[in-house]
């Protein structure tokens, strides 16, 4: 994670003599970021700059990756000069030896996150029928990795006899190229007993790309490639290689007083391309407290070559309390 910086007070004298006078904020890739008084913040190629000089306290990050704080002068020759500081001594570069002034601070701390939603209903009386549903997800993130753990069980009984059963599991591990691209490895797991589903167990590596990443819109989405094997209770058992494709997306509306959701996974079958597992969990979410909030959520769950006997569609409309953090 970058955190952002602070300005520090500065002259640049650019190549044709003008004089900015402001903060300076950063170089970076070779442009030098500036704030005026006059012209707001300003992008400057590093080489048009002639001179700068700075107050204290500026991040200077040498070419061999050593990081030097302190004033910071350049003079037409292209000579540097830091100033002698308590942590260091004073120093005499080049340009070249520059690799950036004030680069962003990287807080490697591991972030913990997560969320857990619970709806049901018990009905006693006339009618004899319960429902449990609860799903959730536990994210652990630094830097350079990310493990993720998500869960979903639902189950419902009338008049004692099982309406609903199936549970998921999945682990994620990722590994970040940048802060943007990743690579990473899963296991997951299911069980469906009304769809004769015993257990389907699948592992898979891929590559993901986090596409956006604010505090209002998340946009991320995942390729790989799997083997999955079905365990069913009567249909004869399979296993196969899957191409596998999927998204998650977050928005917030109304002055983030509403939240819309969508996750969407697909896999296709490589040994037959008439097969294909979707699973598809979309809906609203609206906090109320610190922490909790209330969700619709609407799945979908569809294999196109079920058990015997078995439809291809599943559908659920789920209503939930939820606390996230």
């Amino acid at each position: 994670m970058l955190v952002s910086t602070y300005g520090h007070a500065a002259v640049v004298t650019l190549n044709n003599g003008d004089q900015i006078t402001g903060e300076l904020h950063q170089l970076n890739d070779g442009v030098l970021t500036f704030k005026s008084g006059v012209f707001g913040e300003v992008k400057i190629p590093w080489g048009k700059v002639a001179k700068l000089v700075s107050d204290d306290g500026v991040r200077v990050q040498l070419d061999n990756g050593a990081m030097v704080t302190g004033k910071v002068s350049v003079d037409e020759s292209g000579k540097v000069a830091l100033e002698k500081t308590d942590t260091a001594q004073a120093q005499t570069l080049v340009r070249q030896d520059i690799a950036a002034l004030n680069p962003p601070v990287v807080d490697d701390s591991t972030k913990y996150s997560g969320k857990f939603d619970l709806g049901g209903a018990f009905n006693r009386g006339n009618s004899h029928d319960d429902q449990v549903h609860t799903n959730g997800e536990f994210v652990a993130r630094n830097p350079d990795d990310r493990y993720t753990i998500n869960w979903e069980l639902n189950e419902a009984t009338s008049a004692g006899i099982t309406t609903t059963s199936n549970r998921r599991l999945l682990g994620q591990y990722d590994v970040f190229l940048d802060p943007k691209n990743y690579l990473f490895v899963n296991a997951k797991a299911e069980r469906d007993e009304l769809a004769d589903l015993n257990l389907r167990s699948g592992g898979g590596l891929g590559y993901g790309r986090q596409l956006l990443d604010t505090d209002v819109t998340k946009l991320s989405s995942e390729v790989s490639v799997n083997y999955i094997k079905e365990d069913y209770n009567v249909s004869e058992d399979r296993s196969f290689p899957t191409l596998g494709f999927g998204f998650k997306y977050e928005q917030k509306f109304l002055n983030k007083k509403l939240v819309y959701f969508n996750n969407f996974n697909a896999d296709a079958n490589l040994s037959d391309t008439s097969d294909l597992l979707l699973r598809n969990r979309m809906g609203i979410r609206i906090p109320i407290a610190a922490g909790l909030n209330l969700s619709t959520q609407f799945n979908i769950d569809y294999d196109n070559e079920p058990a015997i006997t078995k439809k291809k569609m599943d559908t659920a409309l789920i209503f939930n309390v939820g606390y996230a953090f």
